[in-house]
């Protein structure tokens, strides 16, 4: 009797071990994917971080121009398509960066902005490049506005921009790209989409939105950098309003830190500037120390 319960516990305990490992082998093989999956993330954000300031350096010494920045962006994610050892292979990864680039990275240009030329344009200026409107990117040292046109607005907190003519030279941009399948880990690149698309069901952002539904992964950059040339209007985005709404804040007072000590920090003897509290003296009647003695 006692053997065959002996026999029925080892038979029950089998069948326990079995249902925890169909239960925890695969959870901590998903989980791993997962960790994996992130790691790619990191690597596809780093590419296209890297691909983000060739494209804003390009921007800026090529007049803001949109197509000069797509151009640098899909060459500088020439490598994450494959890169190339010779001519040929570096050609057929371009082609493939290009071709996935079209419907995968969104590039906008948030500075300078539409309101940005409202205010500063410079027509002498856009008649020398043949162009509709132009920023001027000289002597910004020495003026508020393009020498061609002395009274402009280059107050930021009552203009179209909210800028100053220093500001409307900053090359602002933002990157959305969208990591494609073939980059994905099976099962936890599809679960990250997934989960993306129930958690950003009111996502305001058409193309982020896009990328989602179509199973791609979204990562997305800014990168600021000073022009170098004058910025040639093109596709800027629209940005209205002064700076803080044309109400500067007062940030208030810094709170006092610690009071740094005026002797030598080597010194052993160094103590902080702070007066230290003197040690209460001994009672008249010697009995014992008191803060204060009647």
């Amino acid at each position: 009797m006692n053997g065959r319960n002996r026999t029925s516990n080892r038979t029950r305990h089998a069948g326990a071990t079995l249902v925890e490992f169909v239960i925890v082998v695969p959870t901590l093989l998903f989980m791993l994917l997962i960790l994996i999956q992130f790691g790619l993330m990191y690597h596809a954000k780093s590419q296209v971080n890297y691909a983000a300031f060739e494209a804003a350096r390009a921007g800026a010494t090529g007049n803001a121009s949109a197509t000069t920045i797509r151009v640098a962006f899909d060459r500088a994610m020439t490598g994450y398509y494959g890169g190339g050892t010779d001519t040929g292979e570096l050609a057929a990864s371009f082609a493939k960066a290009v071709a996935d680039s079209s419907v995968a990275a969104h590039i906008e240009i948030l500075s300078p902005t539409k309101e940005s030329f409202d205010d500063f344009n410079s027509p002498k200026l856009a008649t020398q490049l043949g162009a509709t409107r132009v920023i001027p990117n000289s002597n910004l040292a020495f003026i508020s506005c393009p020498v061609d046109v002395p009274g402009c607005n280059a107050n930021p907190a009552g203009n179209l921009s909210g800028q100053t003519l220093l500001d409307a030279n900053l090359l602002k941009l933002r990157i959305t790209y969208g990591i494609p399948k073939a980059k994905q880990i099976p099962l936890a690149g599809p679960f990250m989409t997934w989960a993306l698309g129930k958690l950003s069901l009111a996502d305001s952002d058409v193309f982020r939105a896009g990328l989602v539904a179509a199973g791609r992964i979204p990562v997305v950059t800014h990168t600021v950098m000073r022009m170098q040339s004058p910025a040639i209007e093109g596709s800027n985005a629209s940005s209205p309003g002064p700076g803080n709404a044309g109400t500067p804040v007062d940030p208030g007072t810094v709170p006092p830190g610690p009071v740094l000590p005026t002797c030598p920090v080597w010194d052993p003897t160094c103590a902080p500037s702070t007066p230290v509290p003197p040690v209460p003296a001994p009672c008249p009647n010697g009995a014992s120390f008191c803060p204060v003695c009647h």
